[in-house]
């Protein structure tokens, strides 16, 4: 359930589309991100990587898996740390003076 209203929500996706395409455009994005990225998913990424991990063992390689639950990671982010980095990735103007009046 979300309490945003209707054109905050209309907004936040046109600004995700826009972002999205910016990074595209300028291949600021890993072929190895699969979160939040149309037709990419968890499930392709453990996918991806059962794949690999297949690959190794087949070969007799050694494996040493780590998984990091990091869900709660984006909420503890400032801000104006968010906001810097993504003036370093070319994303700025009139979105920064919506967003820092949106933020507070």
């Amino acid at each position: 359930m979300s309490l945003t209203s209707l054109v905050c929500k209309v907004l936040e996706k046109l600004v995700r589309r826009a972002i999205l395409d910016h990074m595209f455009d300028n291949d600021f994005l890993s072929d190895c991100q699969h979160g939040f990225l149309p037709g990419r998913s968890c499930k392709t990424q453990l996918l991806e990587i059962l794949d690999k991990w297949t690959e190794i063992h087949d070969s007799g390689g050694a494996l040493d898996v780590v998984y990091l639950d990091l869900t709660k990671a984006f909420d503890s982010v400032p801000h104006s740390r968010l906001l810097t980095k993504l003036q370093s990735y070319g994303i700025g103007g009139g979105f920064f003076e919506m967003d820092q009046k949106f933020l507070t």
